[in-house]
């Protein structure tokens, strides 16, 4: 972002003044008869989750931080990353903020890191039986000029949290390309399930969002071309600034400046069919609270959701499912 982060923010809260004049709607609650049952997408849709601040981001190195996940390795763990403007690296730190280590990838460029997801790798069998070691997706999917030829995702084992900082080997860079041209995206999503990976496009205007599909267990260095698979519209000003899923799968949570949009998926179908379900209205921080927040991720158990913006030290955010 860097040199356009200040635009974007200007254009951002221009739209959201709009939106609330114009009174825009980014989702309405599902019907009683097809209440989901992922416990925060059933409190969002009545209303009910409880919002609180966890702490505040430690480190003077994190200023533009776009992406969050949580550790599927080391419990409380939450793997972040800066926008564009830095080195290809990852940062883990726990709920309060505080730095638990920093992990450079080896060989990664940075031209605009995103957007995080972290999911079970595929198994493997050693001499104590059958493992999955979990994999950290990046992607480097940012194009605000709509310039780019192609965009990459780097995969990464997960590795222990060790203080200081370290260098992990291996990273596996997946070139893909848009069946339809460049597109500006801010959004990954890896199903937890069936290892697809999802990337869904920003529109800051028109609040449009595609999803196109890959393969998360492409080998190492694959060029390959997404599939488009599905659309959300979530209205003026509301460009999907990032995602995840549940680690058991069973919700999806769309971000954008203004607010949080949240998805039920199906038991048994694709992740991409959950932009098909009716979605509900998540809380978010408002603008103020939150400085240009793009970042999102599901906690542990996926009865609640972490929120974090821009800017020196910023706060973390949680909604949560009562109970």
């Amino acid at each position: 972002m860097s040199g356009g982060a200040s635009l974007r923010r200007a254009v951002a809260c221009v739209l959201a003044l709009t939106a609330a004049v114009v009174g825009t709607l980014v989702a309405r609650p599902a019907a009683a008869k097809s209440v989901p049952q992922s416990p925060v997408v059933v409190a969002a849709c009545a209303g009910t989750l409880q919002s609180s601040t966890t702490g505040r981001v430690a480190s003077d190195a994190l200023t533009e931080i776009s992406g969050i996940a949580a550790s599927r390795r080391t419990r409380g763990v939450y793997w972040v990353h800066n926008d564009s403007g830095d080195s290809a690296r990852v940062f883990a730190i726990d709920a309060s903020g505080r730095t638990l280590g920093e992990f450079t990838l080896a060989g990664a460029d940075a031209v605009d890191w995103e957007d995080i997801a972290v999911a079970p790798g595929p198994p493997t069998t050693g001499t104590t039986g059958t493992s999955r070691v979990p994999d950290i997706f990046v992607g480097d999917i940012g194009d605000n000029t709509g310039t780019r030829a192609s965009v990459t995702v780097y995969r990464v084992p997960e590795p222990a949290i060790d203080p200081g900082a370290h260098v992990l080997p291996g990273a596996a860079a997946l070139t893909f390309t848009y069946p339809d041209g460049p597109h500006d995206a801010e959004a990954l999503l890896v199903d937890p399930r069936g290892r697809e990976l999802l990337i869904v496009t920003k529109d800051l205007v028109g609040g449009r969002g595609i999803v196109f599909r890959g393969d998360a267990d492409a080998p190492a260095g694959t060029s390959a071309v997404l599939e488009r698979v599905g659309q959300v519209s979530l209205g003026l000003g509301r460009g999907v600034t990032g995602a995840d899923v549940t680690a058991n799968g069973d919700a999806v949570a769309l971000r954008t400046y203004l607010g949080v949009v949240l998805y039920p998926r199906p038991a048994g179908t694709r992740l991409w069919r959950a932009f098909t379900q009716p979605s509900c209205s998540g809380a978010a921080p408002s603008l103020l609270d939150e400085r240009q927040g793009e970042a999102i991720g599901f906690v542990p158990g996926g009865r609640a959701y972490l929120t974090v913006g821009e800017g020196a030290h910023p706060p973390l955010h949680r909604f949560a499912a009562p109970g």
